[in-house]
């Protein structure tokens, strides 16, 4: 099975899964951090319906390479589905991640896409604590992202 996102080049779902499940397995054996950032674009459908699918298309393979270029060897990127995207940080504590993902709301927000105006993302960040599943993070982590949505979004909830 492909594990590779066709339209942006960075890992899919599938593998997206396999590599969380790996990752809380290593962190309960040796005890170490984990957190991770599920994040998706604000507004998006907004920007399909006013540009065009392949504008959205263009910005989801941006925001990819920009997003990609701001991570270490280590971390985990792929889209998790549509618009949405999730960043696996292992050997990383909630608070590193929050600073992370700060640090990528603010260079999504400032960066100048060349069709559309502005573009920003919601984040939801949650830190593996012990017994977690990847399905009780990946819960976990979608309340954060609709609480970021409610909030206003273009925010991180923790």
């Amino acid at each position: 099975m492909a594990t590779m996102d066709m339209l942006t080049s960075i890992n899919n779902r599938y593998k997206m899964d396999l590599a969380l499940d790996e990752q809380i397995e290593i962190s309960k054996r040796y005890k170490r951090p984990l957190s991770i950032i599920y994040f998706d674009i604000d507004r998006f459908k907004q920007v399909n319906d006013t540009y065009g699918h392949k504008v959205g298309d263009l910005v989801l393979i941006k925001l990819s390479s920009l997003v990609a270029k701001s991570l270490r060897k280590s971390d985990i990127f792929g889209r998790w589905g549509g618009e949405e995207f999730l960043i696996i940080l292992p050997e990383t504590t909630q608070n590193e991640a929050i600073q992370l993902a700060e640090k990528l709301r603010i260079k999504i927000e400032t960066f100048k896409f060349k069709v559309i105006p502005k573009l920003t993302c919601s984040f939801g960040i949650v830190a593996y604590i012990e017994n977690d599943s990847t399905e009780s993070m990946m819960l976990k982590a979608d309340k954060k992202l609709y609480k970021a949505k409610r909030n206003g979004r273009n925010r991180i909830e923790f």
